[in-house]
């Protein structure tokens, strides 16, 4: 197994510790989410509840609720019929329409009457709410323990805990094991009213940002179970329609308070003057059979709360939505709210899972489009999770992807920088600047991981370069050297090359690695036209100095081969290993032989396709019992061939007549 290295301090990171510490990022941010979703901190709690409001708002539905409607003591009933408190003979005028012209199934009074009135009217209240399926409002007090306890007026419509609740004998005795808000106080309606046969609860506790969002399902006074005053109202039967009861479904009281679904917006409602309700100016049947709920929203009463629908909301509309949400309940719309944990839980496995996948393959723009998209995604799945009433972490998934953000994707980024300079500093030594913005452009770092590649290998070096230094000084002999160097390692580079390695006077350079390269064959041949080209004016410049000229020798030949950053811990090269590595060096070595400075193997003759290639004798390659075909190109003139054919010598045949290989189209 092959690693990656790059620098990290005094230390080196691998691959394998690359993905250890993806995994261990995203493991982190799991455990973040699990922990948020666990403990619910409350400014965890506080962006959940705005981010759920925002979706009540986009969920909420402008279909008309046609089985309630709303009368409201707006300030235009207040201006027509005289200013509130209305005299208790007017109150029952308005019960008695609703009731009987009307035909309103059930009326519910978002009022209470804490004093006694004119007692004609009073007296006519009283028959309506004992007889009429009509229910009263009371507030139940929770602010324990600030100074005397509120009480004023009786309160009413308190059963016993017990079956009619579903809560078995154990929690009808105990009910603090489900945590149902306990009352201290209370302010209800005057005890001439006390005979009303429905009374329910409108006291409620907003949440710490001042936001009604929930209602208690069964509050305990006295001992006594309160229930909220839409389920007093779906409640109350008369003695004339005894059936017309309905309870909340199954599990409705097993926790202490309900989320209002909102699910409708305020202008879905019916909503109705007072006045016009008085003075019969509502068309025809327009209450008949419906749930109405009697109440005000003029400012001048005060009875203003702040919902996820909007900052500033009559307390009757809460109760209203309240109501849709029960009925909905009922048939079967909505659902009591469920625990949706374990949906955060399997999603962020899943999602932060690819997203380990994701950075290892993509990099860090990639990974951030990815956590970007996730984003989204979660927020699309979040969504509908509370438009069903599932209680759960909105945001915990938010902070895990917004945790891999500031944390995966930098480092990814900066051990993507750190490993692409050390792709640069270690093939700078091999390759030109051009080959290396490429790699590094198309971010393709395992180039440097050992792979079989088909490449074409150029071996050169000086002839003779023992008989030309022994006689020379030091210096002459390091300046001839690196100026030969030189005239050899240029075109190789100018040409795409990799520099594979210096040998003494010579080089070993391949194509095909680290970039693929179809035509490698022909541009190793041109780079050795290049230097033989350099060379004879290395050689020119030698003369003027009154120097004798130099020989050279290149070899050229193609095959497979493995090619990557090989070594030891102490050292590491990047280096072409393969038979044609070995040919190339062998033909290198015969071309003096043959009389030729440059001598190409038939692999790479074959691959040639620019190229006119000679043939010009056959090899028998040391070690083996293999003989192949070498040839030159016939670029370096019939002369200089005619005098290798002619002159040559060595290990091989030397052909009298050459077969000539022309360029292909």
């Amino acid at each position: 197994m092959f690693a990656c290295r790059v620098g990290w301090g005094s230390h080196e990171v691998t691959a394998w510790a690359r993905r250890l510490c993806r995994a261990a990022f995203a493991a982190l941010a799991f455990a973040l989410v699990v922990l948020l979703q666990s403990l619910q901190p409350a400014y965890v709690a506080r962006f959940d509840e705005g981010l759920r409001d925002i979706f009540v708002r986009l969920h909420a539905s402008e279909q008309p609720e046609e089985r309630i409607a709303v009368v409201d003591i707006d300030d235009g009933s207040i201006q027509e019929l005289g200013p509130w408190p209305w005299p208790r003979a007017r109150v029952a005028d308005l019960v008695e329409v609703l009731v009987m012209e009307q035909g309103a199934r059930k009326v519910a009074l978002d009022i209470v009457f804490t004093r006694r009135g004119d007692e004609v009217g009073d007296e006519r209240l009283a028959l309506l709410l004992e007889n009429m399926p009509v229910t009263e409002a009371q507030v139940l007090d929770y602010t324990g323990g600030r100074g005397e306890p509120l009480e004023e007026g009786m309160p009413n419509g308190g059963m016993e805990l017990g079956a009619g609740f579903g809560l078995g004998s154990e929690l009808s005795s105990r009910p603090e094991k489900l945590g149902y808000l306990q009352a201290h106080g209370h302010m209800a309606n005057h005890e001439f009213f006390s005979g009303a046969r429905c009374a329910g609860n409108v006291g409620f506790v907003p949440d710490a940002d001042g936001v009604l969002r929930r209602l208690p399902t069964l509050s305990v006074y006295e001992g006594l179970g309160y229930v909220g005053l839409s389920d007093a109202m779906m409640r109350c039967a008369t003695p004339s329609s005894p059936s017309d009861v309905a309870h909340p479904v199954d599990g409705f009281y097993s926790r202490s308070t309900w989320r209002v679904p909102y699910t409708r917006a305020q202008s879905a409602y019916t909503v109705v003057s007072a006045g016009d309700v008085l003075a019969n100016r509502l068309p025809e049947g327009l209450l008949k059979g419906r749930y109405v709920l009697v109440g005000s929203s003029s400012l001048s009463l005060g009875d203003r709360v702040s919902t996820p629908l909007a900052p500033l909301t009559a307390g009757l509309m809460v109760h209203a939505a309240a109501l849709s949400g029960l009925l909905d309940l009922r048939q079967g719309v909505v659902s009591l709210p469920a625990d949706g944990s374990g949906v955060v839980v399997l999603w962020c496995l899943v999602f932060f899972s690819l997203a380990v996948w994701v950075v290892a393959r993509g990099g860090a723009l990639v990974s951030m489009a990815y956590l970007v998209g996730a984003s989204f995604a979660w927020l699309a799945l979040a969504y509908q999770m509370a438009a069903r009433q599932y209680e759960l972490s909105l945001v915990s998934p938010l902070l895990g992807i917004l945790a891999l953000l500031v944390t995966l994707v930098p480092l990814e980024w900066w051990l993507s920088q750190a490993q692409g300079r050390n792709l640069r500093s270690t093939l700078s030594r091999y390759v030109a600047r051009p080959v290396i913005d490429a790699i590094t452009k198309s971010g393709d770092f395992q180039v440097l991981v050992p792979q079989a590649r088909t490449v074409t290998v150029l071996v050169a070096d000086m002839a003779d370069y023992t008989r030309q230094t022994s006689s020379v000084p030091l210096e002459e002999m390091v300046e001839l050297t690196r100026e030969f160097l030189d005239c050899i390692t240029g075109p190789v580079l100018e040409k795409g090359g990799t520099l594979d390695k210096y040998m003494g006077d010579g080089l070993l350079a391949f194509w095909g690695a680290p970039l693929p390269c179809e035509n490698s064959a022909d541009l190793a041949i041109e780079a050795a036209l290049q230097i033989l080209a350099d060379f004879a004016k290395l050689n020119a410049r030698r003369a003027e100095r009154g120097l004798e000229p130099i020989g050279m020798r290149i070899g050229v030949e193609g095959g497979d081969a493995v090619v990557g950053e090989m070594g030891t811990r102490f050292r590491t090269t990047y280096t072409a290993i393969g038979e044609c590595v070995n040919h190339a060096s062998r033909i290198e070595a015969a071309a003096s032989k043959f009389g030729v400075s440059l001598l190409v193997g038939p692999v790479a003759a074959g691959m040639s396709s620019q190229h006119a290639i000679r043939l010009v004798g056959s090899l028998d390659i040391r070690g083996t019992d293999s003989q192949i075909d070498v040839y030159t190109c016939g670029e370096l003139g019939p002369a200089e061939l005619q005098k290798a054919i002619v002159e040559g010598e060595g290990t091989g045949n030397v052909y009298a007549s050459q077969s000539l290989h022309q360029p292909k189209n």
